[in-house]
């Protein structure tokens, strides 16, 4: 085992080269380095990164919220329209009513004033019937509504004209005026 040892020792040389030193020294330098900016990539991670993430997850939970919020506010708002609609058609409903109610009035208070002579108020009931018939003409919307609503209209025309020439004549169409707005109302407005 000696020759081995001495030709081993032979083979190395028992002093490092002045290139060998230097180059150990360099590679000790570019472990640092590389030390030295991994550690820096690792404080950038979490000076930069962690923080910003965390925000990330706060804004991303700030927009569940949001949405959630828009979720309801959109079914309060189609609640609210809903109830809308249903109010505006009982409004509708009540206008119609009301203007209904107020033609035949108009006629009743008519075939009074014929039937006590009172050739001013049988005229001045006639012109608020007929009034309140015009306006129930542009809130009906059935088509056979309408044309019955027209033949009253045309038959207040005509009972106006008989109040004119002769107060007595223009009872009989008064009457028939009232039994079709009576009508009228229980097609429309069935009692329960």
């Amino acid at each position: 085992m000696d020759e081995k040892e001495s030709i081993l020792s032979e083979a190395r040389p028992e002093t490092e080269t002045r290139l060998q030193k230097s180059m150990r020294g360099a590679l000790r330098w570019v472990l640092v380095a590389l030390l030295a900016f991994g550690l820096g990539a690792l404080l950038i991670a979490f000076v930069l990164y962690v923080p910003t993430r965390q925000k990330l997850d706060k804004a991303n939970a700030d927009l569940e919220h949001a949405n959630a919020t828009i979720t309801g506010k959109t079914e309060q708002i189609t609640t609210l329209q809903t109830g809308n609609e249903t109010l505006q058609k009982n409004l509708d409903s009540a206008r119609l009513h009301m203007y209904l109610l107020k033609a035949l009035s108009g006629m009743r208070g008519a075939s009074l004033a014929v039937a006590a002579d009172d050739y001013a108020g049988a005229r001045l009931s006639l012109i608020q019937a007929s009034e309140a018939l015009d306006t129930l003409s542009g809130l009906l919307v059935g088509t056979d509504q309408k044309d019955v609503l027209t033949a009253m209209q045309q038959s207040a025309a005509q009972a106006f004209t008989e109040v004119k020439t002769d107060l007595k004549s223009a009872q009989p169409e008064l009457d028939q005026l009232t039994k079709n707005l009576v009508q009228l109302e229980d097609n429309l407005f069935p009692n329960p």
